[in-house]
């Protein structure tokens, strides 16, 4: 059977306030199904995007005694943020939201930067398979909807049967950028993959692709080291948040695995004030 990788980044939490030294943000070695050995790691085949064209995209900073990480996630409310349960591990403090930046390493006017104690992830969520990667952080001030701070709309009730094999979807984040580079991109980066159909998935990750699993392909292109917790989007609809590749790694022409987020409507209007159609 594959193993798979999930896909954060560590690094030293060296303020309390927004970290502009980036210096220090490293890949986790020893963190376990991590790809920071990965030869080639970053938004596979992307390019940077257009500064504030997709407002719905949140930068996390997630502090926890050991240290602290770095994960994506989407604007779901203006209370709300969504992201993969393996951003939100167990012993983590506090979360810094990062809501309309385009480059983390400047104090951009269109930045809103929130702090928040308030996370859950899915009760189920297993580390081990990547099942119910889900989890979403309470924003304690909402978030100021602007031309820059967007929500990003869920699938419809009427979705929950909709694979999306066949459509177009953006992928996005702030993960690392090149095989020569040790740090996170300083600019948001997208890439554009095909959605594909769950049984061609299986062929590469096995057992680990379940209906609760959306899969983007494409040659050398999709998510990597960093990108975890952030949105796949069909439509102007987020169908999926970045959970994992496989463990021999980002750039080996392989699937993009994400949780699908039709299959947990009913979790995420449970746990937020998302409106849901």
């Amino acid at each position: 059977m594959r193993e798979i990788g999930l896909i954060f980044i560590i690094f030293s939490l060296v303020t309390a306030h927004v970290i502009r030294d980036w210096s220090n943000i490293k890949p986790a070695p020893a963190v376990p199904n991590s790809l920071a050995s990965s030869e080639e790691i970053k938004i596979v085949g992307g390019n940077e995007a257009a500064r504030n064209s997709l407002p719905y995209q949140v930068a996390l900073l997630l502090n926890d005694k050991e240290g602290g990480y770095f994960c994506g996630g989407s604007l779901i409310s203006s209370r709300y943020v969504l992201t993969a349960a393996h951003c939100l591990a167990d012993g983590l403090i506090s979360a810094q939201v990062i809501l309309g930046a385009h480059n983390l390493r400047r104090s951009e006017s269109t930045q809103q930067l929130i702090s928040s104690t308030t996370f859950k992830h899915h009760e189920n969520f297993n580390n081990q398979t990547g099942q119910n990667d889900l989890g979403v952080i309470y924003l304690p001030t909402p978030a100021n909807l602007n031309q820059y701070v967007q929500l990003i709309a869920l699938p419809s009730r009427a979705d929950v049967s909709n694979s999306f094999a066949g459509s177009e979807a953006v992928a996005s984040g702030w993960g690392l950028f090149s095989s020569s580079s040790d740090d996170l991109s300083d600019v948001l980066r997208y890439v554009d993959v095909p959605v594909i159909a769950n049984d061609v998935c299986q062929e590469n990750f096995g057992s680990f692709i379940t209906n609760s699993i959306i899969c983007s392909g494409g040659v050398d292109k999709g998510i990597c080291s960093g990108d975890s917790g952030g949105p796949l989007v069909v439509s102007n609809q987020l169908v999926g948040v970045a959970s994992f590749v496989g463990e021999w790694g980002c750039y080996a022409g392989y699937p993009s695995a994400f949780t699908r987020v039709s299959s947990f409507l009913d979790w995420i209007s449970a746990n937020t004030d998302a409106v849901i159609s």
